[in-house]
């Protein structure tokens, strides 16, 4: 609408000056009124019958471009989003049913996890808080990650940590996503370990004593074997704190929802049933260690070849092989811990730009690579148009789900009402009132609860595109 105040002068070939001003007012007026918490419930405005539904602009058909982001962009007549496909029906919620300002009853603590992450933050752009990192692929990591242990050592000097905006929990509980101002160098160098491990425990001493809150979940990095024992030293510290022993705080990595997760987006792949191996990246972690487990249990014919030094699994259906190029002989692979690009571009240089003509054999077998690592980095298969590289482990719940509402999904390189399942663990467990921590191994048992649990809330995984 920005160039409509050259109306006139398109129409007449000349227009006064005070027409800009007039129209700049007008803008303006209506923008704020726009903004207030008038609701038109009358049929008159919301009937999909009467003309005023498409030609008056309601403050409450506004709101919901703010809350949804992507929906309601008119301004100021509704009929261009109902013509375009983007309107969405938005009731702001009656005062009288919110929940307390101060009530906190779960956080999630992340971190941040590179220069692109930063520019998800809602005060940078709203819109990029949706959707995948904005990667900057001509700056190598290492000079990324310099760049981004200077901003988190300036955030240290001013802030403890970022906050992010508040969502509500199956209408009766309140969460929210808080992140330690700590970024990858942090968790790559061990003489730092402490350091986050002592920022972590410090903001759940913070939010406990502002708040009352009890229940607190690792994301990410937070939770890594090399720093705390996947959350068992977090657990010890709260334990062994004079101030937090007493207090029933809870610690959970969530990572039973995630291997729950993993294991049901492998089992439902077409044609999973008659496969006869898969290739496993990250096996010996305590996810794919559980994934792999609860696979030979229910897949008893289902052979397992791992790429690892160690040998955890002890299994006559699994085998080990330090080649990565193994990779390229078994149809699905799945990938739960990150390597260099180096050693994936290495493995698959040799049949780089085979045939892939459906009519000729190929000659490798792999068809899918399935990644649960996070962040989800694409591998570069230039040459391999028959192998496909999946994100998975991502959560979905419908835009009208009563289970989640509000901004729990911005800033994770997710779309909207989509979420990783271990921050959805968490909140899971926040709401059936775990009294113990989860952290360390997986209980396979706990996985089948925790996935039917999630069922039963509206999750769902995202479903794959071949």
């Amino acid at each position: 609408f920005g160039p409509v105040f050259f109306a006139p002068f398109l129409l007449y070939g000349e227009m006064h000056w005070t027409i800009i001003g007039a129209y700049l007012v007008l803008f303006d007026l209506i923008n704020a009124y726009g903004h207030m918490n008038i609701k038109y419930r009358h049929p008159i405005f919301t009937s999909k019958y009467s003309p005023f539904q498409y030609l008056f602009y309601t403050p409450e058909f506004h709101l919901g471009h703010h809350a949804f982001f992507r929906a309601n962009y008119a301004l100021f007549m509704p009929i261009w989003d109902h013509m375009f496909g983007s309107w969405r029906k938005y009731t702001k919620t009656d005062t009288d049913k919110l929940l307390p300002a101060n009530k906190q009853d779960f956080v999630f603590i992340g971190h941040n996890a590179g220069l692109a992450h930063f520019l998800t933050c809602p005060e940078w752009d709203v819109y990029a808080a949706y959707g995948p990192f904005r990667t900057f692929k001509y700056l190598p990591y290492s000079v990324e990650f310099l760049f981004c242990n200077l901003v988190g050592a300036f955030c240290r000097l001013i802030m403890s940590c970022y906050t992010c905006s508040r969502y509500m929990i199956n209408e009766t509980l309140i969460g929210r996503v808080i992140c330690i101002c700590r970024t990858p160098i942090d968790y790559i160098k061990p003489s730092r370990y402490p350091l986050v491990n002592k920022d972590i425990v410090k903001l759940i001493k913070s939010q406990n004593k502002h708040y009352g809150t009890k229940c607190f979940g690792l994301g990410n990095l937070n939770k890594m074997k090399q720093v705390n024992d996947g959350g068992q030293l977090i657990s010890d510290m709260v334990k062994a704190d004079p101030e937090l022993k007493d207090k029933d705080i809870r610690v959970w990595t969530g990572d039973t929802m995630t291997a729950a997760s993993v294991y049901h987006q492998l089992s439902e792949l077409p044609g999973f049933d008659t496969l006869d191996s898969i290739f496993f990246v990250g096996a010996n972690g305590k996810i794919g260690n559980a994934v792999c487990k609860h696979l030979l249990t229910t897949k008893p014919n289902l052979k397992i070849r791992i790429y690892s030094l160690s040998h955890t699994l002890d299994h006559p259906n699994v085998t080990y092989t330090s080649d990565l190029a193994d990779l390229l002989n078994h149809r699905v692979v799945v990938l739960g811990k990150q390597l260099g690009v180096r050693k994936y571009s290495k493995a698959l240089s040799p049949f780089r730009g085979a045939s892939s003509k459906k009519q000729e054999l190929t000659p490798y077998k792999c068809r899918v690579i399935l990644d649960y690592t996070v962040p989800y980095i694409p591998i570069d298969l230039t040459g391999f148009h028959n192998i496909e590289h999946h994100q998975i482990a991502v959560l979905e719940t419908s835009p009208d789900s009563n289970f989640l509402k509000g901004h729990f999904d911005i800033g994770f390189g997710l779309e909207q009402h989509q979420i990783y399942p271990c921050h959805a663990g968490c909140i899971i467990n926040t709401l059936y009132d775990r009294k113990t921590d989860e952290v360390g191994e997986i209980c396979v048992k706990d996985m089948i609860t925790m996935w039917k649990r999630g069922q039963e809330l509206g999750l769902r995984n995202r479903p794959l595109k071949f």
